[in-house]
């Protein structure tokens, strides 16, 4: 058992070093613009409009693509979180207590990067905040992590579906694809971090 911990730890702090190297990989894609002549923007560029430009723009897949992308919208994880607390058991109102805690503390960091950083969207800079990191993709793997950790037989499922989350916001055309991964690997870390400090997080009151 003490040797299952161990290589449980070992492989939790391996992961977490591999997320955030994605995640500072992705803040210096991030430093000039997506057009800039420099090699990690143009690739970032590429990604975008292969993504973008490659599949046809037919009306039943970008209405499939919007409702997928919805899943990583706050309402829809809060809601989440609030049904599991106000009608669940008490092992369902504790996942929906680190749920909201993950979500917290996942919002608070997307949106700091966000100001801090300042990154312009790729087609319209009119759809109220910057794009760096992805708000719904954050949120949909921090959300994937909690759930996978309380139901590991879906752990796999949900992370498709927060992949697809992420896949979406690039197919709509909302950001780019180093947004997308460092939401994923900024929510994938804020979920693993609320999950392995349950214990005193469950203690808290709200």
């Amino acid at each position: 058992m003490a040797q299952y911990r161990c290589t449980s730890y070992i492989l939790v702090r391996s992961l977490k070093s591999w997320l955030f190297c994605a995640l500072v990989l992705c803040t210096i894609i991030t430093g000039s613009e997506a057009n800039a002549e420099n090699f990690l923007s143009r690739w970032d560029q590429t990604l975008f409009d292969r993504i973008y430009d490659a599949p046809p723009r037919q009306q039943p897949t970008w209405t499939l693509m919007e409702g997928i992308t919805e899943f990583g919208h706050y309402r829809a994880v809060m809601g989440l979180s609030v049904l599991l607390m106000a009608y669940g058991d008490e092992a369902h109102q504790e996942t929906g207590r680190l749920l909201s805690s993950a979500f917290l503390g996942t919002g608070l960091v997307t949106f700091g990067m966000k100001r801090l950083i300042g990154r312009k969207r790729p087609l319209d800079e009119s759809l109220g905040n910057p794009a760096f990191p992805s708000g719904h993709t954050s949120l949909a793997f921090s959300s994937a992590t909690i759930l996978g950790y309380r139901y590991p037989k879906w752990r796999i499922p949900l992370y498709v579906g927060a992949g697809l989350v992420g896949f979406s916001r690039i197919y709509l055309g909302r950001h780019y694809t180093s947004d997308v991964i460092a939401g994923a690997a900024l929510g994938t870390v804020m979920g693993m971090l609320v999950w392995h400090n349950r214990a005193t997080l469950l203690r808290w009151e709200f």
